[in-house]
C-alpha cells in the first residue's frame, strides 16, 4: 500500500507552508486505480487498511452468513408490516411503500432518466431502500428488533464497539435488474461496508475533487456531481458474498446488470474504529469545504486527531507564535525522554492520563479520548452498564493508534517528530481560521468576499501562485 510521505528537501518552515493545501495526487497517496481483493484478512491488516482511506473489497465476508442468498420475495415473506423508501420517486415528499406488497420486487419501476446525466449510467429502475437503523413506520420495534436478531456481521467486524455500531447502523437495498444509485456522497463520517446479500453490483467510485474554493465543491447528493466532476477513480464488481469497504467523501455510484436475478439485495452498515486517519490528514483541507463540514457532521469527531485536545477546546488561530506556544506545550507534556520524537508509548500515556469529560451530564460521559462525543452513535440503544468499560477501553485503544497515524505522515515510520506534529497543528489552525472566517462572511450576508478570502488564505499560507487557483 502506499503511504504519502511529504519531501524532505525542504526546511521544517517551508515543508509547514506546503504542507497545508498541497494535498497528495489521488494517484500517489492512494497507489492507483485497482480496488484490491482480499480473503481471510487479519484483524492488523483490516485496521492498517481503514487508516489508509483506500476501498477495498473482502470476498470472504459473507461466509458462514445465514442472510446471504435471501431474496426479495424472502423480505417481502418475512417482514410485511415494514416500509422502505422508493428512491427516486420523484415530488417534494419522500415515497414510501410495504415490503408486505409485491409490485417492488415484480414490476420495474423507472427512475428519471440517467442518460440525461452526463457521465451517468443510463438505466431503468430505481431502487428502494429500507433503513431499519431509522424505526419508525420503516422498522417498528418489532420488526427492527426480528431483523437485529436475525441480522449477522461478518468476521472481520470486532469488538463491541463495532459489533454495535454495525448492527444498529444496517439498512437494505434492494433493486430490480438494470438499476442504479447515483453518484453521491454520504453523511457518514466512519467508514461503511457495502455486503452484497444476492446477486452482483457494479460500483464506480472517485475521491472527493481537490477544491481550493468553497463554490467548487461539489454537490454531495445524488447526481449532483455528474459532469465536468464526475470522474471515477475505481470500478469494481462486488459479488454475492462480498463486501466493499468505503470511507468519507469517496464519492460512490451503483448499477445492477442485466445479468443478475430478478430483484438483488445488500446490506449497508458502518463501523467506527479505527478511523481512515491517514486519508482524513492528508486532505483535509478540501474536507472543510465539503458538506462533511458545511452540513456540520465531521467537526468535532475529527478535531481531535490534529489538535490532541478534546472536540471544541482548540481556538483557531494563524497566529504563529500561538501555535508555536500549543505546540511547545503539547511536546512539553508527551515527549518523556526528549528526543524531539513521539512514540506510541507517549502517546498512549498522555492521551490515557486525560481527565477532560466529553460529554457533561450525558448519562454516559467519560475522559474524552474513551466516549464518544454523541450519543446518536447509538441511535435508540444505549450501552449496559457491563458494556461500559470494554468499549472504553477500545475507543481508547483506537484512539491512540488512530492519532499515531494522523500525525505520523513524513514519512510514516512509527514515531511522531516535532516538525510533523507542529505540521499537523498548523494545517488544523489555518483550514479551521478560513473556514470560520468564511462562515462569518455569510452570516454578514457577504458571500461575494468568500472567494477573496479563500483565494488569499491559498496564496498566503499555500505559497500558490494566483495564476495557480
Amino acid at each position: 500500500m502506499a503511504i504519502w510521505r511529504c519531501s524532505l528537501s525542504h526546511t521544517p518552515s517551508q515543508q509547514a507552508a506546503w504542507s497545508h493545501w498541497r494535498s497528495p495526487p489521488h494517484h500517489e497517496f492512494f497507489g492507483g486505480r485497482s480496488v484490491e481483493r482480499l480473503r481471510q484478512i487479519s484483524p492488523n491488516d483490516f485496521d492498517e487498511r481503514i487508516r489508509l482511506g483506500k476501498p477495498f473489497i473482502i470476498e470472504d465476508a459473507g461466509e458462514n452468513l445465514d442472510l446471504v442468498g435471501s431474496t426479495c420475495q424472502q423480505f417481502h415473506e418475512r417482514f410485511p408490516s415494514a416500509k422502505m423508501r422508493a428512491e427516486y420517486s420523484g415530488g417534494r415528499r419522500e415515497m414510501f411503500v410495504s415490503l408486505g406488497s409485491k409490485a417492488w420486487f415484480e414490476k420495474d419501476r423507472p427512475q428519471r432518466a440517467l442518460q440525461d446525466l452526463p457521465g451517468s449510467l443510463a438505466a431503468t429502475n430505481a431502487p428502494y431502500v429500507w433503513h431499519v437503523k431509522d424505526g419508525g413506520h420503516e422498522a417498528p420495534p418489532e420488526v427492527r428488533a426480528a431483523v437485529q436478531e436475525a441480522w449477522q456481521p461478518p468476521y472481520f467486524v470486532r469488538g463491541a464497539v463495532n459489533l454495535r455500531e454495525a448492527n444498529e447502523s444496517a439498512e437494505f437495498w434492494f433493486h430490480r435488474r438494470n438499476g442504479a444509485v447515483m453518484a453521491h456522497a454520504d453523511t457518514y463520517c466512519i467508514p461503511a461496508v457495502s455486503l452484497q446479500i444476492t446477486g452482483q453490483k457494479h460500483w464506480r467510485l472517485m475521491p472527493h475533487p481537490k477544491v481550493h474554493f468553497s463554490r467548487d465543491a461539489p454537490e454531495p447528493h445524488d447526481g449532483g456531481i455528474y459532469g465536468a466532476d464526475w470522474l471515477p477513480f475505481w470500478e469494481a464488481t462486488v459479488q454475492q458474498g462480498e463486501a466493499i469497504v468505503f470511507f468519507p467523501n469517496i464519492f460512490h455510484e451503483t448499477h445492477v446488470p442485466e445479468d443478475n436475478p430478478e430483484c438483488t439485495v445488500a446490506t449497508t452498515f458502518q463501523i467506527q474504529l479505527p478511523i481512515p486517519a491517514r486519508y482524513l490528514r492528508a486532505y483535509l483541507p478540501t474536507f472543510a469545504m465539503s458538506h462533511l463540514y458545511y452540513e456540520g457532521h465531521c467537526r468535532d469527531l475529527w478535531d481531535p486527531y490534529a489538535t490532541l485536545r478534546p472536540p471544541k477546546a482548540a481556538k483557531a488561530t494563524t497566529k504563529e507564535a500561538a501555535i508555536e506556544k500549543e505546540h511547545a506545550s503539547l511536546v512539553a507534556s508527551i515527549d518523556d525522554d526528549e528526543d524531539g520524537f513521539i512514540s506510541l508509548e507517549e502517546l498512549e500515556a498522555f492521551l490515557s492520563a486525560q481527565r477532560h469529560v466529553a460529554s457533561a451530564g450525558r448519562l454516559w460521559a467519560a475522559p474524552w479520548p474513551r466516549w464518544f462525543y454523541s450519543e446518536d452513535y447509538f441511535y435508540d440503544w444505549r450501552p449496559e452498564s457491563s458494556l461500559v468499560e470494554e468499549m472504553q477501553a477500545e475507543l481508547l485503544k483506537a484512539r491512540i493508534q488512530d492519532s499515531m497515524a494522523y500525525l505520523d505522515c513524513c514519512p510514516a515510520d512509527g514515531f511522531v517528530s516535532s516538525f510533523e506534529l507542529f505540521s499537523a497543528l498548523r494545517q488544523w489552525h489555518v483550514v479551521h481560521k478560513r473556514l470560520q472566517a468564511a462562515e462569518r462572511l455569510r452570516l454578514q450576508g457577504k458571500q461575494h468576499k468568500v472567494h477573496k478570502l479563500e483565494l488569499d488564505f491559498a496564496t498566503k499560507y499555500a505559497g500558490f501562485a494566483k495564476a495557480e487557483l
